[in-house]
């Protein structure tokens, strides 16, 4: 489930990606100087793509986006069971076990029968499991640092105004596409 989402989703992404970056085309240069949405789209991009580099977070193993995203809803759930996993992820039972074996042979988490119901696996982070959390807080951190910095540079005034702008265009958005 997550190779085929993640491999259509990078594919969409590099497409993308090299229409942003095209300088020869006349109308993307236009875009590129003149529209919100384009910039927008460009910031997004490069968010998402760098949410989506496999990183190692500290470790000797890489770690995708879905297993670190694993990683932190075990680490908020410490003792969390397969089934619970899959209800909080929104994702079948069979894809958790699947990537649960994945995580386990890399080391970073580890399963103990459930002490009340012996058929039931709970899930720990191991230790490296935990600092590749740690890391990965780290990270976001790097990444909210470096966007204050950008916004001190403008004032508090702006930054305020112009996150009020990007909440409305949210909304906006998400009536736009009900409708």
């Amino acid at each position: 489930m997550y190779d085929k989402d993640y491999k259509k989703t990078a594919v969409e992404l590099r497409i993308q990606q090299s229409i942003l970056d095209d300088h020869d085309d006349p109308d993307i240069q236009r875009l590129r100087k003149n529209h919100i949405c384009f910039a927008l789209l460009s910031l997004v991009n490069q968010f998402y793509m760098l949410e989506r580099q496999c990183r190692n977070f500290g470790t000797d193993v890489e770690i995708h986006l879905g297993e670190i995203q694993m990683i932190m809803t075990i680490h908020n759930a410490q003792g969390i069971h397969v089934n619970g996993l899959a209800q909080k992820l929104g994702i079948t039972k069979g894809s958790v076990s699947e990537m649960l074996r994945k995580l386990e042979r890399k080391g970073l988490v580890r399963k103990e029968k459930d002490p009340l119901k012996m058929t039931r696996l709970n899930i720990y982070l191991t230790d490296k499991g935990l600092l590749a959390h740690q890391n990965h807080i780290c990270l976001h951190q790097k990444l909210d640092n470096l966007v204050l910095e950008a916004a001190a540079e403008h004032g508090p005034e702006l930054l305020k105004s112009f996150t009020s702008l990007l909440n409305d265009i949210l909304m906006r958005l998400a009536a736009f596409s009900k409708g």
